[in-house]
């Protein structure tokens, strides 16, 4: 839309835009202003050069793009490290890249792994993401409720759970898609580990400095665009889309350069973490 502009105006549409992208999700903002950020000299670059800005920026977003799916390949060879062979994994939402980069990492170990996968209401993420994947790839999947987490980590020999997270603060919470925590809860409940895949972000110091993005309500009275509530009753809904869990349900945080305690991701930095949008 600001082709044709001057430069002036090009890079300062761009900026907007980057503020705007960055600001579509607050949980995720601090990550997000990273990725829509490095895009600006970018843009700046090729206006002083007489380049398309729009090439510009998409040769930046590949070279990323590959440097990112570089470090979730490195993350994938520390996470697979801990399921034990043939073992039975539990997933939560969709994580996205990872998910795919530790599969790839167990058929190349010939873990024949068994998962469970919660639906993950109200979009189905678990169920329509996460689950494809791991069919298509050739592993046993199992798509369950909700509700279901307690009784399949208490009646199928649940050895490990995994997910990504939206944000990490540097004293160990872990925000994600909500439902994250009460699976923690469980986990640590039946002694079964939780690993998560991420990098603490320097712009959350602590916890409190990450906001729970509130969404429309109506979605937690529908499944998949048919209302289950009935109308006209006065019923509302509620929904957060994403939770905190604290670190002492945590096992364990795992990054490109290792796996850290979640109380002790202060090392993460000297240990040449960039802290950059991992998952």
């Amino acid at each position: 839309e600001c082709k044709g502009l001057s430069a002036e105006k090009q890079l300062a549409y761009l900026k907007k835009a980057a503020n705007t992208i960055a600001d579509a999700r607050p949980t995720t903002k601090t990550r997000m202003i990273q990725v829509t950020d490095a895009c600006i000299p970018v843009a700046q670059k090729a206006l002083v050069e007489g380049r398309p800005v729009d090439i510009a920026i998409r040769e930046h977003v590949v070279e990323a793009n590959n440097a990112r799916y570089n470090k979730i390949a490195r993350t994938a060879e520390y996470l697979v490290d801990m399921f034990p062979q043939n073992g039975t994994v539990m997933t939560q939402c969709f994580a996205e890249t990872i998910v795919g980069m530790m599969l790839k990492v167990c058929k190349q170990r010939g873990n024949n792994i068994k998962l469970f996968c919660p639906e993950t209401r109200p979009y189905f993420q678990g169920a329509r993401l996460t689950a494809t994947v791991c069919s298509e790839m050739g592993f046993d999947t199992t798509v369950i409720t909700d509700n279901m987490p307690a009784f399949v980590m208490a009646n199928e020999h649940v050895d490990v759970v995994t997910c990504a997270a939206d944000a990490i603060s540097c004293d160990g919470y872990v925000f994600n898609k909500v439902g994250t925590s009460q699976i923690a809860i469980c986990a640590k409940h039946f002694g079964i580990p939780l690993f998560v895949s991420g990098a603490p972000d320097i712009g959350h110091p602590t916890y409190d400095t990450v906001t729970i993005e509130m969404r429309d309500p109506d979605f937690s009275l529908q499944a998949m665009g048919v209302r289950t509530a009935i109308e006209g009753t006065g019923i509302k809904g509620y929904y957060p889309a994403f939770d905190m869990t604290p670190p002492h349900l945590i096992s364990g945080i795992v990054t490109e350069r290792g796996i850290f305690s979640p109380y002790d991701l202060n090392r993460y930095p000297s240990a040449g973490g960039s802290g950059e949008f991992v998952c």
